[in-house]
Formats: C-alpha cells, structure tokens, sequence
C-alpha cells in the first residue's frame, strides 16, 4: 500500500498534469492560425456576435444605415439585419453603368455557374453583386430619415450586400499588421467592422507599402508575401479569379476595367438570386436573410462602373486592348507574368490553365462570334504578357495602379 506521502505526490502530480493541460488546451491561437482557417475560399465560419447584432437589427423601426464602403462611384450604406444594402452616388451615368454591368456579369455567372463546375469541381464560382434601379422620388421622400443627417439625396441602387469577415479574422489582421499603438482605436473603430480583403496576387510588399501600411479593415490589402506567410490558398485564388475574368470576357463581354475581387462572406443559403430580366424598371426589393450564426467565404467580383461592353464581333485588336489594359492598369489582385519568383510562376501558370480551360467552354457557345475568336483568349494573354513585361521594364517590375 503506498504512503500518504506517495498519495499525496501522485494527487499534486495529476492535478498538476491536469493544469498543464487546462493551459494547453486554452493558450488563444496564433493569429495566423486564425486567418489561416478563416481566409480559405471554402470556409464555414460561426458568428454568434454579428448574428445576434443582425437579429436585433430586424426588428428595430426606421433604423438609421451605416456606411460601409466609400468609392469613386457612390457610398454604400449597410440595411441592418438584412443581406442588402444602397449604393448611392451623385453622377448618374457612373451609377448607372455599375448597375446595368453588374447586372450582366450577375446574369453571366449564374447562368454559367453549373456548366464551370462540373470543368472545376473544387473551385467556387465567383458571386457577383444583385442590383435593381430605385424609384428616386419616392423613395426618398419615403427613407431619407433612415440616412445619417449630413446626407444628401443622390441617385441611388440596392444591392446583395458582401457581408464582413469575422470578427476574430478582423483582430488577428490588426494585431498583425497595425502599429501597436494603434490596435485599440482600431478594434473600437466602427468602420472597421465592414472588413473585407483585397486579395492582391501580383505583388509583395516593397518600401512604400511596410512605410505606408494600411490603416482601416475596409478592403484592406493583402499581399503575395502577407498570403504566403499566412500560407492562404494562393492557388485557388489565382484559379477563381482566371474564371471569373473568363466569365466577364467571354460570357458577359466586359473589360473588367477597374473591377475588384474582395474575401468577404455571405450567409449559407447557398443560391444566388434569380436574375432580374428588365431590371431597370423593378421596384425595389429585399434579398431574404439567410442563417447569419453560419457564413460562408467567398472571393466576389463587384464594381462595374469603368467597365465597358466588347463588341467581339467587329474589332478584335480594340477589344484586345482594352482588356489588357484593364488588367494591367487595375490594382494587382492577378497574378504579374511579368514577375520572377516560384510562387509567381506558379500563380500565373495555374491562373493561365484555368483561364484559357474556361475560355475554351464558354467562346463556342457565344452566338455570332467569327470562327477565329476560338484563338482570341490565348492571343489575349499574350498580349497581356507583353504588355506586362514592357511595364516591368519601366516601373521596376511594379504593377502600375490607378486610383
């Protein structure tokens, strides 16, 4: 029989184990770990906090909207407790250009989403905006009380609303990548709240960016070095985007100029709206709310308002050339074929395939187009090559960007 001595050691040594584990088990995670898990394309993330927040949100009376994007093209104000949102602007032809092409790019995915996922079963087809034009008068005079006071009435249209990520993603980007003197403003910032991510594919970090870095979670840039420490899916990013783009190309026939691709969620419905067929003249409408406790992260396309339509009929060298400038003069959320480094050979072969693969099964079943636009894709990215390669030489291998 053992002492009361040896009783005694075993029980300190097992509660002592015990606590050990205890702290084990509840040492917080890396903030790496967190984004690592909480960035990847596919994603289900549990949000409780921004749950219950969207609930109260329902059932309040004329609640006051919240800005939660500003841009060249109009403000976005967030509709509490619902998937919506307002894009407003005062320069109608800009707004108007941004709802009707993305309305199109919108109708472009969806009806070629089962077709491209049966060629990528891994892959998330991009999701697109959802928008209808508002009947301006009425509208206003029936919800400019729900706008903060400084507000002024503008053209404006409703739109599927990106939802943000989570809020653990939000803290782990500021502890990583704020001044430490400025991590409590940021988790107390509001804004900050409405967090969503720049991909950018085509370009680390140089002199300017680690002097300058940003300071809002609102579309906040990641890099090609922040995405490979954090060891995100740069592949799939780079594969969603080539069919996204082939998807804007040769389904919707846009240049893509200006578009922008952001990680953000969306509630676990799991289906994109019905398209609207006369959109212009549809009243307003609400998009039904899906489980807010379970979302989802996806990589969205958005922001049409620069683009323009390609008339691949007549000109092919036009159309060509609008569609490389449009990629080499956007932020650079592709992958840079003009860059050397493993990872970018890498992004940029994969980005290529994936590319020309969805190309190659979306040009035949385009009516009227002349028999030689099968070459077209692949004399596109040619184009895009040299083009790139001739700015490298002239920005020192930096991606030119334009407001």
């Amino acid at each position: 029989m053992p002492s009361h001595d040896t009783e005694l050691s075993t029980e300190a040594r097992l509660t002592r184990a015990t606590e050990e584990t205890v702290a084990i088990t509840e040492t917080p995670p890396k903030d790496e770990d967190i984004l690592r898990r909480s960035l990847g394309v596919f994603s289900t993330v549990s949000t409780s906090t921004f749950a219950e927040r969207m609930q109260r949100a329902k059932f309040l009376q004329d609640p006051t909207l919240v800005v939660i994007g500003r841009g060249t093209c109009g403000t976005v104000f967030e509709i509490p407790g619902t998937e919506s949102a307002y894009k407003k602007g005062r320069d109608k032809d800009s707004l108007w250009n941004d709802a009707n092409l993305t309305n199109i790019a919108c109708r472009a995915v969806t009806e070629t989403k089962t077709r491209l996922q049966e060629i990528f079963p891994q892959t998330s087809i991009p999701l697109t905006e959802w928008i209808s034009e508002n009947d301006l008068q009425n509208w206003w005079r029936d919800n400019l009380s729900q706008f903060p006071d400084d507000t002024e009435i503008g053209y404006l249209f409703q739109v599927q609303r990106i939802l943000p990520l989570p809020k653990p993603s939000c803290e782990a980007l500021v502890r990583l990548y704020f001044p430490k003197k400025m991590h409590h403003s940021a988790y107390e910032d509001p804004d900050n709240k409405a967090c969503l991510i720049r991909p950018y594919l085509g370009q680390r970090r140089g002199e300017w960016e680690f002097s300058r870095p940003a300071l809002s979670l609102q579309n906040f840039p990641l890099y090609l070095d922040q995405i490979e420490d954090l060891q995100l899916e740069a592949v799939q990013f780079s594969k969603e985007m080539a069919i996204g783009l082939a998807i804007i190309h040769w389904k919707a026939h846009l240049d893509g100029m200006d578009m922008e691709f952001v990680l953000g969620s969306a509630t676990t419905h799991g289906e994109l709206p019905t398209v609207v067929e006369n959109f212009k003249m549809v009243k307003p409408f609400d998009i039904p709310a899906g489980d807010f406790h379970r979302r989802q992260v996806h990589l969205w396309m958005l922001d049409f308002d620069k683009a323009d339509q390609l008339n691949l009929k007549e000109s092919w060298e036009s159309c060509c050339d609008k569609m490389v400038t449009a990629v080499t003069a956007n932020d650079p959320y592709f992958p840079n074929p003009a860059t050397m480094g493993t990872l970018e050979h890498k992004l940029w072969d994969t980005f290529e395939r994936a590319y020309l693969l969805a190309a190659s099964n979306l040009v035949p079943i385009q009516k009227d187009l002349p028999k030689k636009a099968i070459e077209y894709p692949a004399l596109f990215l040619k184009a895009w090559k040299k083009r790139a390669t001739e700015l490298a030489k002239d920005t020192d291998g930096d991606f030119v960007e334009f407001g």
